[in-house]
């Protein structure tokens, strides 16, 4: 017996009821390709559709997007990215931060001195 649990079929709940069997087994195969095995939305896409002769991928891509978070995608792009980018971004972020109060500041003090 097969007891183990996929993270994927957490997100099969999220998805509207669908009547075409080929459709729903490639976009529970898309969803198992990406979050249990850590695979991209193009290669899952492209995998699902060919395994399940299933066409166009749209319909599945469509329905995944349902299913799943709506940033997904961005936060498993920053848990994947470097730890030295994320340092490096956060910095910049903070660099940005300060410099657009003092712009704000510099363009009160215009707007004051001419009042």
């Amino acid at each position: 017996m097969n007891n183990k649990t996929y993270k994927y079929e957490k997100y099969m709940k999220n998805l509207p009821y669908i009547k075409d069997l080929q459709l729903y087994k490639a976009v529970g195969m898309t969803l198992y390709l990406i979050i249990d095995k850590n695979r991209t939305l193009k290669f899952a896409l492209s995998s699902a559709s060919t395994n399940h002769n299933f066409k166009p991928k749209k319909r599945i891509e469509d329905l995944v997007r349902i299913a799943l978070p709506d940033d997904f995608f961005e936060k498993r792009q920053r848990a994947n990215a470097p730890k030295e980018k994320r340092e490096e971004a956060a910095q910049t972020h903070r660099v940005y931060s300060e410099f657009e109060s003092l712009a704000n500041r510099h363009l009160s003090d215009i707007m004051n001195r001419e009042s």
